[in-house]
């Protein structure tokens, strides 16, 4: 069985109530069964919003119920993105390299505007 945390940034979650995402994360890692019967994969965020937690995030990424994957969004520059490509690597080599095995999954967006 596997549940998967998605949503359109989940890195945003709990902002709004004074909580935040390895809040929730750890809150669910404690309720999934030991056994590895049940699997749980993080869905697409942004990287402004799991910066400050990139350490938290790769402790429950670690745990054995947890795929080490994780969805993060990049968005080229004319897009006018809230973060840098440098933030984006940010997010990739702390999660690579705190976490065996992490696969990490993007889309690029890119929008053209055109004059005709």
């Amino acid at each position: 069985m596997e549940i998967w945390l998605s949503s359109e940034d989940t890195g945003a979650y709990g902002r709004d109530l004074g909580a935040n995402l390895p809040i929730l994360l750890n809150a669910l890692v404690a309720e999934l069964p030991s056994d590895g019967s049940t699997m749980l994969r993080i869905g697409m965020t942004n990287p402004p919003y799991i910066l400050e937690h990139l350490k938290e995030i790769a402790e429950v990424l670690l745990h054995p119920c947890v795929y080490p994957f994780f969805m993060c969004q990049f968005n080229l520059e004319a897009m006018n993105p809230e973060y840098t490509v440098g933030d984006f690597g940010t997010v990739v080599d702390t999660l690579t390299e705190m976490v065996p095995g992490m696969q990490i999954a993007t889309d690029i967006m890119w929008i053209s505007w055109r004059n005709e």
